[in-house]
C-alpha cells in the first residue's frame, strides 16, 4: 500500500486483465493456473494491513432503502439529506477480520411501534 494509489490500480488492473476469459495466459496454460491459484482449502488467510480506525460511507441506496424500512418504514425509508450528503459513521475496526472468522454480531436494541420501552 506504500506504493500508492497509481501501484493498486496498475495491480489490479493487470490482475483484472489476466483473470479475464478473454485473455490466454491463464486460460490457455493448464500448468500456469495449477502455480498461480491455491484450492481456498488449503490457502492460509492474512490481514494485510493494521486497521487502527475507520469510516464506513453509507453509499448504497439499496442498503440505505432497506436500513430506512426496518427502522423508518417504505414511506419514509431515505432521510430527506441521503441524496444530498454523504453520511458516514464510525466503524468497529476490531469487526475486520480475515475471512473465515467467525465475527461475534452485537444483538442491538429495537422498540416496537407499540412497545413502551425498547429491548434487546
Amino acid at each position: 500500500m506504500a506504493l500508492g494509489r497509481q501501484a493498486w490500480l496498475e495491480a489490479r488492473e493487470t490482475i483484472q486483465s489476466i483473470l479475464s476469459d478473454t485473455n490466454p495466459v491463464l486460460r490457455d496454460d493448464d500448468n500456469l493456473r495449477k502455480l498461480a491459484f491455491v484450492n481456498r482449502s488449503k490457502a492460509t488467510m492474512h490481514l494485510p494491513a493494521n486497521i487502527g480506525d475507520y469510516t464506513d460511507f453509507y453509499s448504497s441506496i439499496h442498503h440505505a432503502t432497506n436500513v430506512g424500512i426496518m427502522f423508518r418504514g417504505k414511506d419514509n425509508a431515505l432521510l430527506e439529506n441521503w441524496k444530498h450528503l454523504p453520511v458516514g459513521y464510525h466503524g468497529r475496526a476490531s469487526s475486520i477480520v480475515v475471512s473465515g472468522v467467525p465475527v461475534r454480531r452485537p444483538w442491538g436494541q429495537v422498540k416496537a411501534d407499540e412497545a413502551k420501552e425498547p429491548e434487546f
